[in-house]
Protein backbone atom coordinates (compact mmCIF):
# COMPACT_ATOMS: atom_id res chain seq x y z
CA UNK A 1 0.00 0.00 0.00
CA UNK A 2 1.42 3.39 -0.94
CA UNK A 3 -0.14 6.84 -0.02
CA UNK A 4 0.70 10.00 -1.38
CA UNK A 5 0.03 13.70 1.13
CA UNK A 6 0.55 16.96 1.19
CA UNK A 7 1.68 18.73 4.20
CA UNK A 8 0.63 22.35 5.07
CA UNK A 9 3.49 24.63 3.63
CA UNK A 10 5.91 21.41 2.96
CA UNK A 11 5.52 18.96 0.21
CA UNK A 12 5.58 15.61 1.81
CA UNK A 13 5.22 12.40 0.02
CA UNK A 14 4.81 9.45 2.86
CA UNK A 15 5.37 6.15 1.44
CA UNK A 16 5.04 3.17 3.18
CA UNK A 17 5.79 -0.54 1.71
CA UNK A 18 6.56 -3.00 3.82
CA UNK A 19 6.12 -0.63 7.18
CA UNK A 20 8.63 1.46 5.49
CA UNK A 21 8.33 5.26 5.60
CA UNK A 22 9.67 7.73 3.57
CA UNK A 23 9.36 11.54 3.40
CA UNK A 24 10.54 13.89 1.33
CA UNK A 25 10.66 17.59 1.82
CA UNK A 26 10.15 20.70 -0.17
CA UNK A 27 13.71 21.49 0.30
CA UNK A 28 14.57 18.26 -1.57
CA UNK A 29 12.63 19.71 -4.26
CA UNK A 30 13.14 23.56 -4.57
CA UNK A 31 17.05 23.66 -4.40
CA UNK A 32 16.56 21.23 -7.64
CA UNK A 33 18.03 22.97 -10.67
CA UNK A 34 14.76 22.03 -12.43
CA UNK A 35 13.06 23.86 -10.19
CA UNK A 36 14.95 26.77 -9.89
CA UNK A 37 12.93 30.38 -9.40
CA UNK A 38 9.66 28.28 -8.71
CA UNK A 39 7.64 28.73 -5.86
CA UNK A 40 6.64 26.32 -3.51
CA UNK A 41 2.71 26.68 -4.77
CA UNK A 42 4.69 26.31 -8.04
CA UNK A 43 6.30 23.07 -7.65
CA UNK A 44 3.58 21.37 -5.70
CA UNK A 45 1.09 22.72 -8.50
CA UNK A 46 3.37 20.62 -11.60
CA UNK A 47 4.85 17.69 -9.50
CA UNK A 48 0.89 15.84 -8.77
CA UNK A 49 0.90 13.34 -6.40
CA UNK A 50 0.80 10.07 -7.74
CA UNK A 51 4.76 9.61 -7.42
CA UNK A 52 6.60 7.30 -5.55
CA UNK A 53 10.26 7.19 -4.10
CA UNK A 54 13.20 5.01 -5.13
CA UNK A 55 16.42 4.05 -2.46
CA UNK A 56 19.01 2.52 -3.94
CA UNK A 57 22.00 1.63 -0.87
CA UNK A 58 25.60 2.69 -2.08
CA UNK A 59 27.34 0.77 -4.62
CA UNK A 60 23.79 -0.13 -6.19
CA UNK A 61 23.40 0.29 -9.94
CA UNK A 62 20.37 2.95 -10.83
CA UNK A 63 21.16 2.48 -14.42
CA UNK A 64 23.32 0.17 -16.97
CA UNK A 65 24.87 1.42 -19.90
CA UNK A 66 22.41 0.34 -22.51
CA UNK A 67 19.20 0.67 -20.86
CA UNK A 68 16.44 2.80 -22.29
CA UNK A 69 15.57 6.13 -19.99
CA UNK A 70 11.67 5.40 -19.43
CA UNK A 71 11.87 7.68 -16.70
CA UNK A 72 13.54 11.07 -15.56
CA UNK A 73 15.05 10.51 -12.57
CA UNK A 74 15.42 13.43 -9.96
CA UNK A 75 18.31 13.27 -7.41
CA UNK A 76 16.40 13.87 -3.83
CA UNK A 77 19.22 12.90 -1.81
CA UNK A 78 22.85 11.29 -2.19
CA UNK A 79 24.93 11.06 -5.36
CA UNK A 80 25.14 9.37 -8.24
CA UNK A 81 28.22 8.07 -10.11
CA UNK A 82 28.02 8.34 -13.91
CA UNK A 83 30.79 6.14 -16.15
CA UNK A 84 30.96 4.31 -19.25
CA UNK A 85 32.38 0.97 -20.22
CA UNK A 86 34.55 0.39 -23.67
CA UNK A 87 33.66 -2.33 -25.40
CA UNK A 88 37.68 -3.68 -24.58
CA UNK A 89 36.09 -3.37 -20.77
CA UNK A 90 37.79 -0.44 -19.58
CA UNK A 91 35.91 1.69 -17.13
CA UNK A 92 35.79 5.86 -17.52
CA UNK A 93 34.97 7.18 -14.91
CA UNK A 94 32.62 10.72 -16.22
CA UNK A 95 30.87 12.61 -13.47
CA UNK A 96 29.73 12.64 -10.18
CA UNK A 97 25.92 14.37 -10.01
CA UNK A 98 24.92 15.51 -6.36
CA UNK A 99 21.84 16.03 -5.18
CA UNK A 100 19.47 17.74 -5.74
CA UNK A 101 19.86 17.13 -8.83
CA UNK A 102 18.59 15.33 -12.34
CA UNK A 103 19.78 12.36 -14.13
CA UNK A 104 20.61 12.45 -18.11
CA UNK A 105 18.04 15.04 -18.98
CA UNK A 106 20.12 15.72 -22.33
CA UNK A 107 18.39 12.24 -23.79
CA UNK A 108 15.26 11.53 -21.84
CA UNK A 109 13.10 13.18 -25.06
CA UNK A 110 15.33 11.31 -27.41
CA UNK A 111 14.39 9.44 -30.31
CA UNK A 112 17.21 6.69 -29.35
CA UNK A 113 16.66 7.31 -25.66
CA UNK A 114 19.18 4.75 -24.66
CA UNK A 115 21.39 5.54 -21.57
CA UNK A 116 25.09 6.13 -22.14
CA UNK A 117 26.56 5.21 -18.94
CA UNK A 118 26.93 3.20 -15.58
CA UNK A 119 24.93 5.39 -13.04
CA UNK A 120 25.56 3.94 -9.53
CA UNK A 121 24.55 5.03 -5.88
CA UNK A 122 27.48 7.02 -3.59
CA UNK A 123 26.02 6.21 -0.59
CA UNK A 124 21.87 6.00 0.34
CA UNK A 125 20.20 7.95 -2.75
CA UNK A 126 16.65 8.47 -3.31
CA UNK A 127 15.25 9.35 -6.70
CA UNK A 128 11.55 10.44 -7.66
CA UNK A 129 11.19 8.85 -11.10
CA UNK A 130 8.19 10.93 -13.59
CA UNK A 131 7.20 9.35 -16.52
CA UNK A 132 7.67 11.31 -20.09
CA UNK A 133 3.72 11.63 -20.40
CA UNK A 134 3.41 12.86 -16.48
CA UNK A 135 6.75 15.05 -17.45
CA UNK A 136 5.71 16.17 -20.64
CA UNK A 137 2.30 17.27 -18.72
CA UNK A 138 4.14 19.67 -16.09
CA UNK A 139 6.14 20.82 -18.89
CA UNK A 140 3.17 22.59 -20.94
CA UNK A 141 1.85 23.73 -17.92
CA UNK A 142 4.35 25.20 -16.41
CA UNK A 143 6.62 27.60 -18.53
CA UNK A 144 9.67 28.20 -15.85
CA UNK A 145 9.40 24.62 -15.51
CA UNK A 146 10.04 24.43 -19.13
CA UNK A 147 12.53 27.29 -19.10
CA UNK A 148 14.19 25.54 -16.66
CA UNK A 149 14.62 22.35 -18.50
CA UNK A 150 15.75 23.41 -21.88
CA UNK A 151 18.29 24.93 -19.95
CA UNK A 152 19.62 21.93 -18.24
CA UNK A 153 19.86 20.16 -21.08
CA UNK A 154 21.62 23.55 -23.37
CA UNK A 155 23.93 22.84 -20.35
CA UNK A 156 24.12 19.07 -20.42
CA UNK A 157 25.33 19.23 -23.87
CA UNK A 158 27.79 22.25 -23.69
CA UNK A 159 29.28 20.03 -20.88
CA UNK A 160 29.46 16.96 -22.86
CA UNK A 161 30.94 18.75 -25.70
CA UNK A 162 33.91 20.28 -23.94
CA UNK A 163 34.45 17.01 -22.22
CA UNK A 164 34.75 15.41 -25.71
CA UNK A 165 36.67 17.85 -26.99
CA UNK A 166 39.11 17.66 -24.19
CA UNK A 167 39.38 13.94 -24.23
CA UNK A 168 39.85 13.64 -27.68
CA UNK A 169 42.58 17.01 -28.33
CA UNK A 170 43.61 17.59 -24.82
CA UNK A 171 46.94 16.83 -23.03
CA UNK A 172 46.85 15.62 -19.54
CA UNK A 173 48.11 18.86 -18.75
CA UNK A 174 45.10 20.55 -20.15
CA UNK A 175 42.67 17.88 -18.98
CA UNK A 176 43.71 18.62 -15.45
CA UNK A 177 43.40 21.93 -15.91
CA UNK A 178 40.12 22.52 -17.46
CA UNK A 179 38.52 20.01 -14.79
CA UNK A 180 40.12 22.53 -11.92
CA UNK A 181 39.21 25.16 -13.09
CA UNK A 182 35.06 24.32 -13.80
CA UNK A 183 35.52 22.49 -10.15
CA UNK A 184 36.68 26.17 -9.04
CA UNK A 185 33.92 27.84 -10.89
CA UNK A 186 31.53 24.92 -9.17
CA UNK A 187 32.44 25.86 -5.36
CA UNK A 188 33.01 29.80 -6.33
CA UNK A 189 36.76 29.06 -4.93
CA UNK A 190 40.15 29.12 -5.85
CA UNK A 191 40.94 26.26 -3.06
CA UNK A 192 38.25 22.98 -2.82
CA UNK A 193 38.19 19.68 -2.14
CA UNK A 194 37.99 16.43 -4.61
CA UNK A 195 36.81 13.54 -3.38
CA UNK A 196 38.26 11.39 -6.08
CA UNK A 197 40.53 9.04 -6.28
CA UNK A 198 43.48 9.51 -8.14
CA UNK A 199 42.35 6.40 -9.60
CA UNK A 200 39.12 7.89 -10.43
CA UNK A 201 40.59 11.09 -11.90
CA UNK A 202 42.94 8.82 -14.16
CA UNK A 203 40.03 7.20 -15.68
CA UNK A 204 37.92 10.43 -16.01
CA UNK A 205 40.88 12.15 -18.48
CA UNK A 206 42.12 8.20 -20.09
CA UNK A 207 45.30 8.13 -19.02
CA UNK A 208 47.45 5.61 -16.66
CA UNK A 209 47.60 6.59 -12.92
CA UNK A 210 51.64 7.62 -12.78
CA UNK A 211 51.18 9.99 -15.54
CA UNK A 212 48.21 11.83 -13.79
CA UNK A 213 50.82 12.21 -10.97
CA UNK A 214 53.76 12.96 -12.94
CA UNK A 215 51.74 15.73 -14.49
CA UNK A 216 50.10 17.00 -11.06
CA UNK A 217 53.65 17.18 -9.46
CA UNK A 218 54.98 19.53 -12.73
CA UNK A 219 51.89 21.44 -12.46
CA UNK A 220 52.49 21.97 -8.51
CA UNK A 221 56.29 22.36 -9.34
CA UNK A 222 55.36 25.15 -11.93
CA UNK A 223 53.66 27.28 -9.19
CA UNK A 224 49.90 26.42 -11.32
CA UNK A 225 48.56 24.61 -8.06
CA UNK A 226 49.16 23.49 -4.87
CA UNK A 227 47.96 19.86 -3.73
CA UNK A 228 47.65 18.20 -0.29
CA UNK A 229 45.29 15.25 1.11
CA UNK A 230 42.73 16.03 -1.48
CA UNK A 231 42.95 19.56 -0.89
CA UNK A 232 43.51 21.65 -4.26
CA UNK A 233 44.76 25.50 -4.55
CA UNK A 234 44.64 26.89 -7.89
CA UNK A 235 47.73 29.38 -7.93
CA UNK A 236 47.80 30.39 -11.22
CA UNK A 237 44.31 30.82 -12.85
CA UNK A 238 45.31 32.91 -16.06
CA UNK A 239 48.14 30.33 -16.67
CA UNK A 240 45.95 27.53 -16.11
CA UNK A 241 43.38 28.83 -18.09
CA UNK A 242 45.62 29.52 -21.86
CA UNK A 243 46.61 25.87 -21.11
CA UNK A 244 43.42 24.78 -20.97
CA UNK A 245 42.15 27.22 -23.96
CA UNK A 246 45.20 26.00 -26.06
CA UNK A 247 43.74 22.50 -26.31
CA UNK A 248 41.26 24.04 -28.74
Amino acid sequence: MQIYLFLNKNFVILITNDENIYICSMKNLSQCPLFESMSEDEIKKVIGQKLGVRTYLSGETILNQGDQYKYLLIILEGDVSNSMTHANGKNIFIEIIPSPGVLAPAIFYADDNIVPVNATAIGTTKVLPISKAEFTYMLQSSPKLLMNFLRMISNRSRFLSSKVRCLSFGTIKSRIAGYLLEVAQDNDSLQFEIIHTQQDLANMFGVTRPALSKTIKEMMIEGLISFKQKRYTILNRAELTRIFRNTY
